[in-house]
């Protein structure tokens, strides 16, 4: 009887699999007692489940919906996941170790069997960089870990040259905006990626990932350096609204800053100093900060010697200028000249400095 059971579960599960749109096989060594997330994406909508590897280091998952362009499994950590690009009917193994995520293979499919390959000729540099990476961060203190950094540096520029070859050779192909999107998108340098992106085939501009890697490109060149400042329309903690032309005729500076309640954040007073420096007549500043409550704030600058004009996260505003000026870690300076163009983009205090002294904005000029 019990044998009769075990058949019939077992040709229910082979019939559910080949009704199954998708299908992917995941078997990784150091899997066992990791929560695993997956996330099926499709234009319009994304499905997400979770699963708990207990006691084990391999598990299928199955989709029946149609349109899903990918699945991307996350480990835990952030720095561990796999895309895995799907095509309908076709099905995907995913093999390797979880202590080394860029190795990990990806069978089934063009697009995955091209990174795979990818990622096999380049696998001595891909696993010496995530030891490199380990080591780091580690606690304890490395003697030698600026040969680490300069090495780390080094195969980083390795890969990439690895990755202009394959796209040159593969042009093609959606591999290679893959390889586009992890090694050559960066928003500080947007036209590198738009270059990298008129090498390929016509034929891809229907592929999800030149859009998502165009639009990137479009959104990130509204804040490089020359670019006229994209319009905004904020409300200041004390009810004063600004907008770029606010500060016509005067140089300015947007500071995107950590909670300006906290005691003695370095930012704060890096702008202290500014403003101290600085004639109000050629240069504003207009500090944002992610603050949601305005009560410690509003104390802390009753207490200032310096009057400011700051925009809080209470209604969500610093979160969408973040967006707007594509801000992807705090601090981040914004200096326009007084016709509103971007001078410089920074996170460093002494080259914002040093800059505003040679645009001769400082008192001893």
């Amino acid at each position: 009887m019990l044998k009769k059971i075990l058949i019939l579960l077992a040709c229910v599960l082979f019939s559910c699999m080949e009704e199954a749109v998708y299908s992917v096989k995941v078997r990784l060594d150091n899997l066992e007692g990791k929560e695993v997330y997956a996330v099926f994406e499709a234009d319009d909508m994304k499905k997400i489940d979770t699963l708990s590897a207990l006691g084990m280091n391999e598990f299928t998952l199955t989709e029946m919906e149609e349109n899903f362009r990918s699945l991307t499994l996350y480990f835990e950590s952030p720095a561990q996941w796999i895309t895995i690009y799907l095509e309908p009917g076709r099905r995907i193994t995913v093999t390797g170790d979880l202590l080394y995520p860029g190795l990990i293979r990806v069978k089934g499919g063009r697009i995955n069997d091209l990174l795979t390959e990818f990622r096999e000729n380049a696998s001595a540099l891909l696993k010496e960089q995530t030891d490199l990476v380990k080591i780091l961060n580690s606690p304890q203190e490395e003697p030698n870990s600026g040969n680490s950094i300069a090495r780390l540096t080094n195969i980083r520029h390795e890969l990439s040259l690895l990755a202009d070859a394959f796209i040159r050779k593969y042009p093609d192909e959606g591999a290679s905006a893959v390889l586009i999107q992890e090694y050559f998108f960066d928003q500080e340098t947007p036209f590198v990626t738009e270059a990298y992106l008129d090498l390929l085939s016509p034929e891809l501009n229907g592929f999800h990932v030149v859009g998502e890697l165009r639009e990137g490109v479009e959104k990130a060149k509204r804040t490089v350096p020359g670019a006229k400042a994209p319009e905004f329309a904020v409300t200041a903690l004390d009810g004063a609204s600004f907008r770029p032309d606010s500060f016509a005729g005067r140089h300015f500076i947007l500071a995107f800053v950590s909670d300006w309640s906290d005691n003695g954040p370095a930012d704060r007073m890096l702008l202290g100093e500014i403003r101290s420096a600085c004639p109000a007549n050629r240069l504003e500043i207009l500090a944002v900060s992610l603050d949601e409550d305005p009560r410690p704030v509003r104390e802390r600058i009753r207490r200032d010697s310096l009057a400011w004009n700051l925009v809080i996260d209470s209604s969500g505003e610093a979160i969408e200028l973040m967006d707007l000026y594509n801000v992807n870690i705090i601090p981040c300076y914004y200096l326009m000249d007084s016709e509103g163009r971007i001078l410089l983009k920074t996170e460093n205090g002494i080259e914002l400095k040093q800059v505003l002294h040679r645009e001769g904005l400082t008192k001893d000029n």
